[in-house]
């Protein structure tokens, strides 16, 4: 048991219930969340991570597999089904759409996501919310949540609902606000009823009805109102943004991440280096759309927007990967939730190295979400989430598509079937 890993001692990992025996997961490889180094034993106790000794109890056997940390997606969208997106969707309740996010969590839980980021979501009410607590509270299994209730956006924009007639007033299941003391509002009722983060819809979207990607819907004045709030109230904000105006914007308000970004250009590439804030890209999302959109049934227009884009979107993205832009994994789920590590694939593609692919789901996004002390490594000190995958992920980064261990606070989720490597 004293074997090296990634230049650490054994790590002794610490199990889910006081007192009880250590679990020792015997690993053929360890990526600590920085590097790969060779197999080692990690031992679980009470949940957290120690060197020394293990008081041996249960071993795991998984030397014929890669262990990881946990995998965290900073862009689930729990309460969305693809057959939702089909047409306005006014039949569910906010119970209902708990429900469906439950389900979606596991899912995602089971596909080796331990933490989950959900920017925003089309609930009237705060379901998410509810999740997040019940989930903490050991209630339901599912992944350690983080949520912005609602997208917050301006009239006319991204979460505004622009395809139904004037005559026809309804309330959306987003929030709409114009002006600096409107978004303040938003936010404070927002933290009112448990929102962690913040999520402002800056420009057009793809998804959505009679708005433009390329246009900025909220202006400079009004993003600095609104994250001079969010900070002051010790919390986090990001922006849904396609377009390089309104990347740069946000850029300049001091947002703390962009997602999508899929227009930036040179000046949103320097802001973004420069002050160190990551891109969520979300890449996988608009393959989806253009593969099986018509299949489903979305709407033509979100198809024709996503056909104009993704050319672009790959060679402005590969030039914000090739500068070093820092990047944080986001998938954008409004397709099944358990194939959201497809995002890896199209990542590596488009040019960011494996290793930055790995690390934009462990150490970027935990300290993107403020908790780079606590998850995406496995290290002395950090929670228990681990998973392990078939191969070396930074030979073939599609592995991370079929996860075959997963461990969530100590808590084994998923293991090999018998026979399984």
């Amino acid at each position: 048991m004293t074997r090296r890993i990634s230049g650490l001692a054994t790590l002794v990992l610490l199990g889910a219930s006081a007192g009880a025996q250590d679990t020792v997961l015997r690993c053929g490889a360890i990526f600590d969340g920085d590097a790969m180094g060779g197999g080692g034993d990690i031992v679980v106790r009470d949940g957290r991570i120690v060197s020394g000794p293990p008081d041996f109890g249960e071993v795991v056997d998984l030397s014929g597999l890669t262990c990881l940390p946990g995998l965290i997606d900073l862009h689930a969208h729990l309460t969305i089904n693809p057959e939702t997106l089909t047409a306005l969707d006014m039949t569910r309740s906010s119970a209902a759409r708990a429900l469906d996010a439950l389900h979606n969590a596991q899912k995602m839980l089971n596909a080796g996501f331990t933490t989950l980021r959900t920017p925003g979501e089309f609930d009237g009410f705060y379901g998410t919310v509810d999740l997040k607590n019940a989930i903490a509270r050991g209630q339901h299994l599912g992944p350690r949540l983080l949520v912005a209730p609602h997208a917050i956006s301006a009239t006319g924009g991204h979460g505004d609902f622009n395809n139904l007639m004037a005559d026809l007033h309804i309330e959306t299941p987003t929030r709409i606000a114009d002006g600096p003391e409107q978004l303040r509002l938003e936010i404070r009722r927002e933290f009112k009823y448990g929102a962690d983060w913040i999520k402002l819809m800056m420009t057009g979207g793809v998804m959505s009805a009679g708005d433009d990607p390329n246009v900025s819907t909220y202006t400079e004045e009004e993003v600095r109102a609104a994250v001079e709030e969010v900070h002051r109230h010790k919390k986090k904000i990001t922006v849904h943004a396609h377009g390089a105006p309104g990347i740069n914007t946000a850029l300049r308000a001091g947002v703390d991440s962009v997602e999508h970004a899929t227009l930036v250009d040179a000046e949103g590439i320097r802001l973004f280096k420069e002050r160190g804030v990551p891109m969520v890209p979300t890449l996988y999302v608009m393959n989806y759309i253009l593969e099986e959109g018509e299949a489903i049934g979305f709407p033509q227009e979100s198809i024709e927007k996503a056909r104009a884009l993704v050319d672009e979107r790959d060679r402005r993205i590969g030039a914000a990967f090739a500068e070093g832009v820092p990047v944080a994994f986001g998938s954008d789920t409004i397709f099944p939730h358990e194939t959201a590590a497809r995002e890896f694939a199209v990542m590596v593609g488009i040019g960011l190295s494996p290793i930055d692919a790995l690390r934009s789901a462990m150490t970027v996004a935990a300290r993107t979400l403020g908790l780079e002390d606590d998850i995406g490594r496995i290290a002395e000190g950090y929670a228990a989430d681990v998973i392990a995958v078939e191969g070396d992920p930074l030979e073939n980064i599609r592995t991370m598509e079929d996860v075959r261990f997963v461990m969530r606070d100590g808590q084994v989720i998923k293991s090999p079937s018998p026979g399984e490597p």
